[in-house]
């Protein structure tokens, strides 16, 4: 399932097969700096406090057009921000 996650009017969109693990990766340091890097002055911390949310059709439209240019990428987890 696609899941979002809303942060300063931007939304990041991302892959968990369940709520739990969704809030998992939410909360992992490597989801944290990836966020990190679109809010360079801001630290990563605050981002554990946001809820994901499963994506709406656009947003998964978004992310599915995203995630198919980087079909042989090697990274766990892939955000992409659709909004």
């Amino acid at each position: 399932m696609i899941y979002v996650v809303d942060v300063n009017q931007m939304s990041f969109a991302f892959v968990a097969g369940s709520d739990s693990q969704a809030s998992e990766i939410v909360r992992s340091p490597a989801f944290v700096q990836a966020l990190g890097r679109f809010f360079l002055n801001r630290q990563g911390s605050g981002f554990s406090n946001h809820r994901p949310r499963a994506a709406t059709v656009q947003e998964l439209a978004l992310f599915n057009d995203m995630s198919s240019e980087f079909a042989d990428a090697t990274a766990d987890v892939l955000v992409a921000r659709v909004a």
